[in-house]
């Protein structure tokens, strides 16, 4: 006689088993690790990508590495001293199941791996600590193109698997708020952005195409004309008011970026030199005198952005719109008069005319700038934060796991 049919509720009650066997019988390896093993997801690491998230991945991946801990990683080029995991599926399962800590960093939706947070398919790789590294809110969707039901339908997807998050890497407070309020993840850790203070430097020769001079103030602004939270139209405006006036036209606005199709309608004082490798980076910083930070608001209030840390490393002073974490460092550096509405151009073209007028302030800001990046906002101090709570959060599980193997002897 033929059993049972047996429906979808029943299938996933079989693997859950599955899972929990599985996950059983390999609890005393899994604890035993004296070297953290840690899946790096969704990532696509490129040695020479031009992008911020490219150079946080690299900079998460390099210090990862040298504070002693094995990496896996299975998309794009693989990073120098990593491991890959298998392409198969079972190979890559066998290797997840070795794995302690698998660390997703994430955009505005969840990404499959996010979705391993959760039964049946976290037993099944042997219940490593999930740690997602948020560096946007799913708002950021609409930016790309997302419609609003897109959106909440992410939102809703963090709120379900976000239950099996163990711990969420936050770059901002703001961020870190929303987290733990819209999508209801408990812990919590806020690791502010950095940048590279020894390739980030001041005294580097700058690039052949541009030269620093005394009587040119170099401004600059790296970003994206297609990510609307940029605020190139300011900049356009800011530039068109010196422009027109007299005696300043010494100002000269440098974009290195990408999508920018309108600079045939910028003024003479605005150029445009396209994308650029981030390991050029510092030889353009290297002729630049004020660096731009101009956002509209929005989802760009919950970020961090990198190229506020490579101005400040590279000895920039920065101008910037308000923005809860520029305003914060603003603070820091007693410089809140740089701080202009993202709505007011003469706002900005007067804060840029007045350091024009003052040298030494451009050269005692920036030195305050980098002072800053040296003593806190640098990527090892971002990854030693960031595993310091890993840790702990790991130490506490074995604890825990030690209290019930030893409850399980008591009764055995």
């Amino acid at each position: 006689m033929a059993g049972p049919e047996v429906g979808l509720e029943s299938k996933h009650d079989i693997i859950f088993s599955f899972a929990l066997f599985i996950n059983q019988i390999s609890r005393k390896t899994l604890a035993s690790h004296n070297s953290m093993r840690i899946a790096y997801t969704n990532v696509i690491f490129r040695k020479n990508s031009t992008d911020a998230g490219g150079a946080h991945i690299r900079q998460f991946v390099t210090n990862a590495v040298e504070r002693g801990y094995e990496l896996w990683v299975w998309e794009g080029e693989r990073p120098p001293a990593t491991h890959p995991v298998p392409t198969t599926r079972v190979g890559r399962w066998r290797t997840l199941r070795r794995i302690d800590v698998v660390y997703v960093r994430v955009e505005d939706r969840v990404p499959d791996s996010g979705r391993w947070a959760v039964a049946p398919y976290r037993q099944l790789i042997g219940s490593p600590l999930m740690v997602w590294e948020f560096n946007t809110v799913p708002e950021f969707g609409g930016l790309l193109g997302r419609s609003d039901k897109d959106v909440r339908s992410a939102i809703d997807a963090f709120r379900y698997y976000g239950r099996g998050c163990d711990l969420a890497i936050c770059v901002t407070s703001e961020l870190a708020a929303y987290v733990r309020e819209r999508l209801g993840i408990r812990r919590v850790l806020v690791v502010p952005n950095g940048s590279d203070p020894d390739l980030f430097r001041p005294g580097l020769k700058p690039v052949n195409r541009l030269q620093r001079g005394e009587q040119q103030l170099n401004v600059v602004w790296i970003g994206s004309a297609y990510l609307s939270w940029n605020n190139f139209d300011l900049l356009r405006r800011a530039a068109e008011i010196i422009w027109e006036r007299s005696g300043h036209s010494r100002i000269a606005f440098h974009i290195i970026g990408q999508d920018f199709r309108l600079m045939a309608d910028m003024p003479p004082n605005v150029h445009y030199y396209g994308r650029q490798s981030y390991d050029a980076m510092p030889r353009w910083l290297a002729a630049m005198d004020v660096g731009l930070c101009l956002y509209r608001p929005g989802p760009a209030d919950f970020g961090s952005p990198v190229k506020l840390f490579d101005y400040m490393s590279s000895g920039l002073t920065v101008v910037g719109t308000f923005h809860p974490q520029i305003r914060e460092i603003f603070n820091k550096l007693d410089q809140l008069d740089l701080l202009v509405p993202c709505d007011d151009p003469v706002a900005l073209a007067d804060a840029l005319i007045k350091v024009a007028r003052d040298p030494e302030r451009i050269r005692r800001q920036g030195h305050a700038g980098r002072q800053l990046v040296l003593e806190y906002y640098n990527w090892q101090r971002a990854v030693r934060d960031t595993f310091r709570e890993i840790e702990i959060i790991f130490e506490e599980r074995n604890q825990v796991r030690a209290r019930a193997d030893l409850a399980i002897n008591k009764h055995s």
